[in-house]
Order: C-alpha cells, then sequence, then structure tokens
C-alpha cells in the first residue's frame, strides 16, 4: 500500500478553566459542574477543512489527517465560514478568496530547529489576512467563524519527519457545524475527498492516505 506523506492535526474543545475552577469552589458544584460537562462540549467531529484542492471533514476523536502537497515546512491556516472560487476555466479553479465583510483570520506555522536543544518547534503566530484577499496556495482553511475557533501563538516541540504533525487548534462552544456543511454544499464539487485506508496490525491500526 503505498502512502502519501501527511498533514495531521487535531481539533480540542476549549474550556474555561477560570470559570471552571470558580464553580469548584462552591460546595455541592462538583457534581453539576461534572454532568455539565459531559453534555456542553464544544463539537470536534464533522468540522470541515480544505487543503489543495482536497476536502476533510474531523472525525469523532477531532483529528483532521491530509494528503502533503508543498514542500516547505511551513504551513499557513485560514478559518474563514465562506470562501469565493476564481475559476480558470470550467471547473478548474485558479485560487480562492475571501469575501469581503465576512469574518476571517490567519496564523503561520514555522517549523524550526534550536541548535541548543537539538529539537525541532512550530511557531506559531496570528498574521494580517492578505490584502488582495487571496487564499496561499498551502493553506490550509478551516470552515468557521473566527471566534469559534482558537489557534495559541507560541513555541511547541515536534519531530522531523515526512508527516507534518500540526499542535491542536481549539473549537468554542457556538460553533455551528451544520450551518458550515451546508453551505460548503454549494462549492463541495470543487473538492476532492481524502481517501483513508486503514491497516490493522497486532497492536495498532495504520491510517494511510492514498492519492
Amino acid at each position: 500500500m503505498d502512502a502519501e506523506p501527511t498533514i495531521t492535526f487535531f481539533f480540542r474543545p476549549s474550556i474555561d478553566i477560570e470559570r471552571m475552577m470558580l464553580k469548584l469552589k462552591k460546595p455541592g458544584s462538583l457534581a453539576k459542574t461534572t454532568l455539565r460537562g459531559m453534555v456542553d462540549q464544544s463539537p470536534i467531529a464533522g468540522i470541515l477543512v480544505l487543503y489543495a484542492g482536497y476536502i476533510a471533514a474531523s472525525d469523532y476523536n477531532g483529528e483532521v489527517i491530509l494528503p502533503r502537497k508543498h514542500l516547505m515546512t511551513a504551513v499557513t491556516i485560514m478559518v474563514t465560514p465562506e470562501l469565493f472560487p476564481v475559476t480558470l476555466f470550467d471547473n478548474t479553479i485558479h485560487h480562492w478568496e475571501l469575501i469581503p465583510g465576512v469574518p476571517a483570520a490567519m496564523y503561520s506555522y514555522e517549523q524550526k530547529y534550536n541548535d541548543t536543544t537539538k529539537e525541532y518547534s512550530w511557531e506559531v503566530k496570528e498574521i494580517s489576512v492578505p490584502l488582495d484577499r487571496k487564499i496561499p496556495l498551502e493553506s490550509i482553511v478551516i470552515v468557521a467563524k473566527p471566534k469559534n475557533v482558537i489557534v495559541p501563538s507560541g513555541i511547541t516541540t515536534t519531530r522531523e519527519t515526512a508527516n507534518l504533525v500540526l499542535p491542536p487548534v481549539y473549537i468554542t462552544k457556538g460553533i455551528n457545524i451544520v450551518e458550515h456543511s451546508t453551505y460548503m454544499l454549494t462549492v463541495r464539487h470543487l473538492f476532492r475527498p481524502v481517501d483513508l485506508k486503514n491497516k490493522r496490525e497486532p497492536i495498532q491500526i495504520l491510517t494511510h492516505v492514498i492519492d
């Protein structure tokens, strides 16, 4: 089975730690807070992600797996609920653009090597969206409103491999996955689904992206 290099990351639910701690200080609040937490989590499954002509949805655990289609050890993440295709000719997309008035946020991920610690890490920071609204080709687009997506800035340790494993992205309560998925039905035909194949071994399951 031939496997393509991949880009992988997880969506995680965002939790308001300070608010939770205040509730836990109140007598009798532990059981109530625990029960509410079981049913009041941010949804992390079914979030749509676009990259290099592919479309994927996060699985039950919030994992997204994409085929790696660029050589640079740098990634741009764009967060927006809608985007506009600029066509070259019928069903051939030249590039995608942000829509004026539609909220968007953009983040850069750059893999760096520390000569002192002998470790690789991701440096993540928020950057300005392009003035021409053109979405870079190597961008990973998360189909959501920026207010519902938290991309922590800073340094996160990683390993150098052919696969890019990005730091987690956090999702807040209020994200409307159904609304975003319904919108994507209008342009879904312009993307190719990611084909995943699982290979079972005695103590693990290997997932491959087949191109």
